[in-house]
């Protein structure tokens, strides 16, 4: 399946080792995208703001301990894409839909194949803060 929105947290050159090793993007879509995803059985999130997102991701590794290969990701002329993906970005996703069983528990998961970079958000954002005209100067101290 393909689906694009905006994304936060992605970590799809280097794995987010919080927990277990994945890569994977929080993904803002639209709202009929959104109604999609809860009529298929698949997870939707909603963060502090009130905002829905999709966890969409990929283990880097299996069950047997196997490597995974990492999805792939390219830029906005498909050609292989290698820097940091910053909140904000705009995406296009290629997705499974990985049906588990685990401990008497099943559920649905979107499974990461490849990450389209349509608008890049640079990943720090650069400066901390802009200047603030009439604002407070070094030499006010003085």
């Amino acid at each position: 399946m393909l689906i694009n929105g905006t994304v936060k947290w992605a970590s799809v050159q280097t794995p987010n080792t919080t927990y277990e090793p994945v890569w994977s993007v929080d993904l803002y879509p639209s709202e009929e995208v959104i109604k999609q995803f809860k009529k298929l059985g698949l997870p939707v999130k909603t963060d502090k703001e009130g905002g829905e997102f999709l966890k969409i991701k990929r283990k880097v590794e299996k069950r047997d301990g196997t490597k995974n290969e990492p999805p792939i990701v390219v830029d906005a002329m498909k050609k292989p894409f290698t820097e940091m993906v910053g909140n904000g970005s705009e995406v296009n996703v290629i997705f499974d839909i990985f049906e588990w069983e685990m401990r008497g528990k099943k559920g649905k998961t979107a499974w990461l194949n490849k990450v389209q970079v349509v608008n890049l958000v640079p990943f720090g954002g650069g400066e901390d803060f802009d200047v603030v005209v009439s604002g407070i100067e070094e030499e006010d101290f003085a």
